[in-house]
């Protein structure tokens, strides 16, 4: 596949009227240097290219009035300065069809392709936000929107693409993006150090596993044997297979016992009151509850499945507040900090860390420009965080992106354990 860049232009917020610095919280400081990416796919198939192009522009500039972080620049490495820099735009045509390119999705370079950011751009510096839209040959479309993981998650970006399709359509936005992150996580010394989480020095590969719903519920009844309550989910269960089969790629013909961390991060936004942390909160706001394990460790799926429930109640612990007592809610904030920054300096750069996101329910198949759902969406942040669980488009199945080693991934992709319950990338059916 040849990209052909067509233009790029710089878009700034259609309103000047908002605060001119945002402070990055220490939980921003801390987090590498990479955008947080999705890519929609849209089968469009009437000749509107201009069209698309010019109201996706003017309906990102209404939209970067709201999130007016996003047009502007990081410059000392802890502010956010709101300078209306603008956010990159960018069109392309690709020499495929996207019919042909569903067919078979496997190639994870080839969806990195889409998302890749020109050479100059840096998420630590500019631009903190950069669109990519890419023709294809029948005319389908792609968007493509990476946002600085030094200001959104993924969360954030849900909200962000829900707000600015909102505006494509000609909708008044009701959503009241709010960033409160200086006050959630206080701003750390500069001078202190973190360890380089989710940092990888050596060669990865990337692939997607599908599973269907029938398998998620063959999954859940293995992991409920042990008549775990509460119920087990479809994400914790996951999770605890996909765990179970990287870590014995990695682990397993080492000849000495080896130590690594596992961590699945949890959006705080879903568990708290709106008092609490805005559910519409723009920022870094979820939780990394470090378990520590050594391949003497069998990872067994119930008691994987266990020991993340288990960090689900300490975590509840950490944030009980009463939500119209001031004390309280600072004290819980306090308390989640805290936490927080004891798993942080507990991984060492030679601590194999394996972390699991999940992207799901955060409608990104509900991305309508005003042409219709996506057909597709992937995400394209998975080399930094080795695996990104999103919904499928029936919204009942679940798409693992995995990033291992090269030398892993050849053995992980063949566990027989891994295959009875997952498809390797299957067609995308339009």
């Amino acid at each position: 596949m040849k990209l052909e860049f067509v233009s790029k232009e710089i878009i700034k917020p259609a309103s000047p009227n908002h605060p001119q610095t945002l402070s990055l919280s220490f939980f921003d400081q801390f987090l590498p240097s990479t955008y947080v990416s999705a890519i929609f796919f849209y089968d469009e198939q009437a000749n509107q290219e201009d069209i698309i192009v010019q109201r996706l522009k003017s309906s990102l500039s209404q939209t970067l009035s709201l999130f007016y972080p996003l047009a502007g620049q990081i410059k000392d490495g802890v502010t956010v300065h709101c300078n209306d820099q603008g956010a990159l735009f960018t069109e392309a045509r690709a020499d495929i069809f996207l019919s042909d390119f569903l067919r078979n999705p496997s190639d994870a370079d080839l969806v990195h392709e889409f998302i890749v950011s020109p050479d100059h751009a840096d998420p630590e510096t500019w631009p903190l936000l950069h669109v990519k839209v890419i023709f294809f040959k029948d005319r389908g479309f792609a968007v493509a929107v990476s946002v600085s993981h030094k200001i959104c998650d993924a969360a954030s970006l849900s909200t962000f693409v829900c707000s600015w399709t909102n505006a494509s359509k000609g909708y008044a936005d009701t959503v009241n993006p709010e960033f409160p992150g200086p006050d959630f996580y206080p701003p750390a010394d500069i001078s202190i150090e973190f360890p380089p989480l989710l940092v990888r020095k050596t060669k990865s590969k990337t692939k997607r596993f599908v599973f269907g719903s029938l398998m998620i519920e063959k999954l859940k009844n293995r992991a409920s044997s042990g008549n775990l309550e509460p119920q087990v989910t479809r994400i914790e269960s996951i999770t605890a297979l996909l765990l179970r089969c990287m870590t014995k790629a990695g682990h397993s013909k080492a000849g000495k016992v080896t130590k690594f961390a596992i961590t699945q991060t949890m959006n705080l936004r879903t568990r708290v009151s709106s008092s609490f942390l805005p559910h519409k909160a723009i920022g870094n706001f979820f939780f990394l509850p470090l378990l520590k394990e050594s391949s003497e460790s069998k990872m067994e799926i119930e008691e994987t499945v266990s020991k993340l429930q288990k960090t689900k109640e300490e975590l509840n612990q950490l944030i009980r507040n009463d939500p119209d007592d001031a004390k309280s809610s600072v004290e819980a904030k306090e308390r989640i900090a805290s936490a927080m920054l004891s798993s942080l300096h507990e991984v060492s750069p030679e601590t194999e860390t394996y972390v699991v996101s999940s992207w799901c329910r955060m409608s990104f198949y509900e991305a309508d420009f005003g042409w219709g759902k996506p057909v597709w969406v992937a995400p394209g942040s998975v080399g930094k965080t080795q695996v990104v669980l999103m919904d499928a488009k029936d919204s009942e199945g679940i798409e693992a992106w995995v990033t291992l080693p090269e030398t892993d991934m050849v053995e992980f992709e063949h566990d027989d354990e891994l295959l009875a319950y997952a498809t390797i990338s299957p067609s995308v059916l339009i």
